[in-house]
């Protein structure tokens, strides 16, 4: 059987905000509801790209239902046995927490039972928590909307590539977004004041540091979501 010696959550941390502590929490105070999105790492006889896996709901002190990932990228499914870390986001907490697999059903759909965990890590994200993206972007306080593409994002700001004509840093920039939350295609408009002007770091461009000001609820929740959807989904973009 495999093992792993900390959670996902733990290992975050480690090298995450130096001023993040963990705490022990117990699976009903996470908040998930039956349909939410968790990431399952697999062991490693089936390979490294974690999975997406949506709660099916649980048992207590039991089991956890979950819907089979997608094991296209992995050498196979996991099978009874199999220890696995599981890891997953509500409101401004992130979750982790080792697992094994009990049961593999096939019927009436490919579901698995895990099971419970003992001991699940929570860590606060910080309200910064930046994703590297490649988003596309216009910047829209212009004559005519110039395009740009946003390299990292949080949700007080973004690092957004040089366009012409250029800008000085302190000025007001107004930018629009498409962000796609869950599948469905967002327009977001967010204004700012460019803090800063360097090169980004793996290409060398010019890229503006963009703070975000007066952000409303509504763009405030969407941003959240884009970034802890990614978060999730693909924890290895995390900044």
């Amino acid at each position: 059987m495999n093992t792993r010696a900390a959670s996902p959550i733990e290992d975050a941390v480690k090298t995450g905000d130096a001023a993040t502590t963990l705490q022990d929490v117990l699976f009903k105070d996470i908040g998930l509801k039956v349909g939410d999105r968790m990431v399952i790492e697999p062991p490693a006889k089936l390979g490294d790209q974690p999975g997406v896996v949506k709660l099916i709901g649980w048992v207590n002190e039991l089991s956890v239902l979950v819907t089979m990932p997608d094991t296209r990228p992995w050498a196979g499914p996991p099978i009874e046995g199999d220890a696995i870390s599981v890891r997953a986001f509500s409101g401004r907490h992130a979750y982790g927490f080792s697992t094994v697999v009990g049961k593999r059903s096939v019927r009436p759909f490919e579901y698995l039972h895990l099971e419970f965990p003992r001991r699940i890590s929570m860590r606060q994200i910080r309200n910064a928590e930046r994703i590297a993206t490649s988003i596309s972007a216009r910047v829209m306080d212009t004559d005519e909307p110039v395009p740009t593409v946003v390299t990292n994002l949080s949700a007080t700001g973004a690092e957004v590539r040089v366009w012409q004509p250029g800008r000085e840093v302190g000025d007001k920039v107004s930018l629009e977004l498409i962000l796609d939350i869950h599948k469905v295609r967002t327009r977001v408009v967010v204004s700012g004041h460019i803090r800063n002007r360097h090169e980004v770091p793996d290409t060398g461009e010019p890229a503006y540091g963009v703070e975000f000001d007066d952000i409303n609820a509504q763009t405030s929740v969407f941003l959240k979501s884009y970034v802890y959807q990614n978060l999730v989904e693909q924890p290895h973009r995390r900044l």
